[in-house]
């Protein structure tokens, strides 16, 4: 809400140009008229176009895809591992957790996904983790430094420590299976002494036999332990049953000039929860990764390597596991391809749209992909549930493809091609690629192409809030650091003067009421210009230039100024009757206003309210400054109800107070790290960070 800057400004900002530019250029230079004229004819017809794309030999002769990506280092990962082992030695926890990370990282991995060194490194990190009480970190490491070949002469030791993780989760049935384990693989531990053979082996029989002679009761894993944490996530109050993301204060509407939109279906009050929605797509932005979970989102304490590439890294066992299972066999050996192409991150949401199914699901679900129907999603005409994960709602999101020229149809033909080539060298097609496409081939890359031209108009940013310390609100900001599609959330239109907030926990959206939205009223998020942060021409400008419509929302019909412009000289107090508001020019002598529907207007104790709430926004701002975040976002949320009854927009204090309500949020609940004075990432980057909690 903040930072007052649309999806594909903040991506320019970022990105860097790369080869494809160039390789465009080139081809269009060199095709010929001939060609050229067969676009025009080709163009509405995408898999027709994909296939002159894919066979045009200038094109062909000019492409090349390589592996390119950074690799594993033995030597490295040999010398963080020493330095990881020394600083564990002399008790400094939290640089062996560091230094064992990048070992961890570095470590070269079999082609059978076998590898001693990573699973000492594991076992290794789990211990630090364990003496720190990360105890779900902890297990993670134990897990997968089995999986990855951990010795059977030490294994005895990794099985007592994932025992005693297991007993603080309360997982008492798997914690003495743990140990059951640890006694058995004592007896290969050919290394260890006699003396400290037969200490353990105590020790272990003593575990047992706790485990012997407690009630049966007490040896259950407890169902109501996480062992790994949650998003923490909003509950929506009333679940609307067409839309499950959704409150069921929210209905949609459809017209043709303005597309589909949402509508209040009761009252909605400052606070109030709208939306908690999953991303069908998310993709982190490069320079992020090694920063933040791949999958999620989420930032990292021990983060868990791909076997063959170092760029990518997964906070969990999970992330990992959903992770290579499914599109980073496609994606890990071009990622610094993908980097020297220099494209935009709507292009890798693209690629991971194919790439997170297979190609037997888009076979087996083809029916999804035959009609886009750019009405789908209406209350009045939607009798199945619109299900957030479902890709016929994803597809169906508007394209403008109709609008598009011919030059733009070609550029994203030529780039579908190129991401089609690039999943043809990782084996996401069985056959070997060959002069013309296959069947599949080019239904892969018309679905590829539509998924480019609706990513342009429904793409959202995933952010995080990052702060210079844990308890202050000053030098905070939010930070662009991936993106995502959210196929319900994608149903809203803009408005300069939004009625709803965002906020990201992981990849999730959760969408709250920053106003009061009464029934009938549309209900807006904003695309990124907000009419107190730029004017109304800019705004229009900037608008039309990605969205492709022209603002009409109240803002700027009206003309409102920007926030350093606003002045009290004037003052819009509300109509109790009818909610519509009445202007007071304070230097007017008028002791009486009346409403345009002729009810009168109490203007002493509209003025005596204001006059209240000055005071009660200092206590609030009290509050924020202290890092009481609950007290001060109650006292804000109270506060903006109070000045909404009084008076209408705009009016400076109004948008001040929902801009803390906002930050209130970020710091409470959002994906929030903290970014000063702390250790560089495990892969370095542009930026040092650390998590809050």
């Amino acid at each position: 809400m903040s930072r007052g800057e649309m999806f594909q400004e903040a991506e320019e900002k970022r990105r860097k140009e790369g080869f494809f530019p160039q390789v465009y250029k080139a081809v269009c230079a060199a095709m010929g008229e001939e060609n050229i004229d067969k676009l025009e004819a080709l163009r509405d017809s995408m898999p027709d176009l994909i296939k002159f794309t894919y066979e045009l030999k200038c094109f062909k002769d000019g492409l090349e895809i390589k592996e390119f990506f950074p690799g594993k280092n033995q030597y490295e990962s040999k010398a963080k591992k020493d330095y990881g082992n020394k600083a564990y030695q002399d008790g400094k926890d939290l640089d062996a957790l560091y230094l064992y990370s990048q070992a961890i990282v570095s470590t070269p991995v079999g082609e059978d996904g076998k590898s001693r060194e990573l699973a000492v490194l594991l076992a290794n990190r789990s211990a630090v983790l364990f003496g720190l009480k990360a105890y779900h970190l902890a297990l993670d490491d134990i897990n997968l430094s089995f999986q990855v070949g951990y010795p059977d002469e030490l294994a005895y030791k990794l099985y007592d420590r994932k025992a005693k993780c297991l007993i603080a989760f309360k997982q008492m049935a798997d914690a003495g299976e743990a140990y059951k384990l640890a006694l058995k693989y004592l007896d290969k531990a050919t290394k260890l002494s006699a003396d400290k053979k037969q200490k353990t082996q105590k020790e272990l029989l003593q575990a047992l036999n706790f485990f012997k002679n407690a009630p049966a009761k007490l040896l259950q894993n407890d169902p109501d332990v996480d062992l790994h944490p949650t998003p923490e996530l909003p509950d929506i109050p009333k679940q609307n049953e067409l839309y499950p993301v959704m409150s069921d204060a929210v209905t949609f509407k459809y017209e043709e000039a303005r597309g589909r939109f949402a509508v209040a279906s009761r009252d909605i009050t400052v606070g109030d929860v709208l939306t908690v929605e999953k991303a069908i797509v998310s993709h982190m932005l490069p320079e992020y990764m090694g920063k933040n979970c791949t999958h999620c989102f989420k930032t990292m304490k021990a983060p868990l390597p791909c076997n063959t590439c170092t760029k990518v890294m997964f906070c969990s066992l999970k992330c990992r596991e959903e992770a290579l299972s499914t599109y980073h066999k496609y994606e890990c050996k071009l990622i610094d391809l993908f980097l020297s192409s220099g494209m935009s991150i709507i292009c890798y949401l693209a690629y991971r749209s194919i790439s997170q199914k297979s190609l037997q699901w888009f076979k087996d679900n083809r029916n999804l992909f035959d009609n886009h129907d750019k009405t789908s999603g209406q209350t009045t005409e939607q009798k199945d549930v619109y299900v957030s994960g479902d890709y016929r709602n994803y597809f169906n999101l508007v394209n403008h493809h109709s609008e598009r020229k011919t030059g733009d149809i070609f550029h994203r033909s030529m780039f579908t091609v190129f991401l089609l080539r690039c999943l043809q060298s990782q084996g996401y097609f069985p056959n070997t690629p060959g002069e013309t496409a296959t069947e599949d081939e080019i239904f892969i890359g018309t679905v590829l192409m539509h998924f480019l031209e609706v990513l342009q108009f429904n793409a959202h940013e995933v952010a995080q809030f990052e702060m210079v310390s844990k308890t202050s609100q000053e030098g905070a900001k939010s930070a662009f650091i991936g993106a995502a599609v959210y196929p319900t959330l994608a149903l809203f239109n803009h408005s300069c003067d939004p009625s709803i907030v965002r906020y990201y926990v992981e990849d999730y959206v959760v969408v709250q009421a920053i106003k009061n939205i009464f029934k009938g009223e549309e209900i807006c998020e904003n695309y990124g210009p907000i009419f107190f942060h730029s004017a109304k021409d800019d705004r229009i400008s900037r608008l039309e230039k990605q969205y492709w419509f022209k603002c009409q929302c109240v803002a700027c019909t009206e003309n409102w100024p920007v926030m350093h412009e606003m002045t009290q000289d004037v003052l819009n107090f509300r109509c109790a009757q009818c909610g519509g508001s009445a202007p007071f020019h304070t230097s007017s002598n008028m002791p009486q206003l009346r409403c345009g529907c002729g009810t009168p207007i109490n203007l002493f104790k509209g003025l005596k309210e204001l006059a209240d709430t000055e005071l009660v926004s200092e206590t609030a701002s009290t509050e924020l400054n202290s890092n009481n975040l609950e007290k001060a976002q109650e006292i804000y949320t109270d506060l903006l109800k109070k000045l909404d009854a009084v008076i209408a927009p705009p009016y400076p204090d109004y948008y001040k107070i929902q801009q803390n309500i906002w930050k209130c949020i970020w710091m409470r609940f959002g994906n929030r790290i903290v970014t000063g004075g702390i250790r560089k990432p495990v892969v370095p980057g542009d930026d040092d960070y650390d998590t809050v909690d």
